[in-house]
């Protein structure tokens, strides 16, 4: 088995890289590592070729390539030939850059994806797509529950709160940049199933974290967190640190990615995260992280921005029931492994 990884160099495509690798599968990794100066961050050469060097020693190969461009794409065919599957974790990630430089954002989030599925059809290849939460335009229907010990924001639907969002078709409301971006993907996902008999599953990502996510205030949060807590940095908090995040550990959602692609299904969308069963406020991730480190950054709480959602969780059902998967690694174990990970590499951040 042959599988390309896009954007194989950041935390999921590293830990999808090693995954395959691991299973015995050849695996090629195409990243240009622009994702800390998309989200304008100048880092040492130490962090931004961390990833890449360890998967070379792991024996997986890696191409430096933008999948917005067309002839990188021509370039790893030459290289490679053809695939057998292709993950496409490729993407601008951050909703403020999208905000201050829509056009990179349109390159790589709706072109790269265009480039990626043309490579799987002309390959007959299947393809996993990294979709995102944003892609709904969700700006209300929550509310504070203040009846516990701490003010926690829920889903005002009851079945929301009990099950998480659904899967569900998209009204005209504004997503950000950023969500139209993927969002645009997304459906260019479905139409080449639809189209062309392109294998592709489409998973719409909530917060995903864990080891060799060199995470950044503006994305990454959690594990941005465990790096600031250790470092001693402060940490900025936009709104009451109440809101709410289901959490899925990297390794469970490559998991998930797998069971598609050796599933028999032609297509299909999930929402996919840790779902109600695995859901963390702010403040609750600061607490564990204190518990594992002894330590506790200073907080500065700021004002709401406007694209900030109060509560989102996944409902995760569809992907529980068609590919027979279910998160394994908790958030307190997951943020566990984290602090293990940072730990030794407190002088690369």
């Amino acid at each position: 088995m042959k599988v390309l990884v896009t954007g194989g160099c950041g935390l999921i495509g590293y830990n999808t890289a090693k995954y395959y690798h691991e299973q015995g599968a050849e695996v090629v990794v195409m990243d240009n590592l622009e994702r800390s100066k998309l989200l304008g961050h100048a880092v040492n050469e130490r962090r931004k070729y961390y990833n890449a060097r360890q998967l070379q020693e792991m024996g997986v190969k890696w191409t430096m390539a933008d999948v917005s461009r067309e002839e990188a794409w021509t370039k790893v065919n030459a290289s490679f030939g053809r695939f057998d599957t292709v993950i496409h974790l490729a993407g601008q990630c951050g909703v403020p850059t999208s905000i201050a430089d829509p056009r990179r954002d349109f390159e790589v989030n709706a072109m790269g994806t265009f480039n990626a599925l043309e490579a799987a059809r002309k390959w007959d290849a299947s393809l996993v797509y990294a979709s995102t939460n944003k892609v709904y335009p969700i700006h209300e229907g929550w509310h504070q529950d203040k009846d516990g010990c701490e003010p926690v924001w829920r889903w005002t639907n009851d079945l929301w709160h009990k099950h998480g969002f659904p899967v569900r078709p998209m009204d005209g409301n504004s997503r950000t940049p950023y969500g139209a971006s993927k969002f645009s993907g997304d459906l260019y996902c479905q139409e080449y199933s639809y189209t062309y008999g392109v294998k592709t599953g489409v998973f719409r990502m909530s917060c995903i974290y864990g080891p060799n996510q060199f995470g950044f205030e503006e994305q990454g949060w959690a594990t941005w967190f465990a790096i600031a807590t250790l470092k001693g940095l402060p940490i900025n908090i936009y709104g009451d640190g109440y809101q709410v995040r289901d959490m899925l550990y990297v390794e469970d959602l490559v998991k998930a990615y797998d069971a598609f692609v050796k599933s028999d299904i032609q297509h299909s969308v999930f929402n996919m995260g840790g779902g109600p069963g695995n859901v963390l406020s702010l403040n609750e991730c600061l607490d564990v992280l204190e518990e594992y480190t002894g330590k506790r950054s200073q907080i500065n709480y700021q004002d709401w921005r406007p694209s900030d959602q109060r509560v989102y969780t996944s409902d995760i059902r569809p992907a529980q029931d068609r590919l027979f998967w279910a998160p394994e690694v908790s958030p307190s174990e997951g943020l566990k492994r984290v602090v293990e990970w940072v730990i030794p590499l407190l002088d690369v951040f």
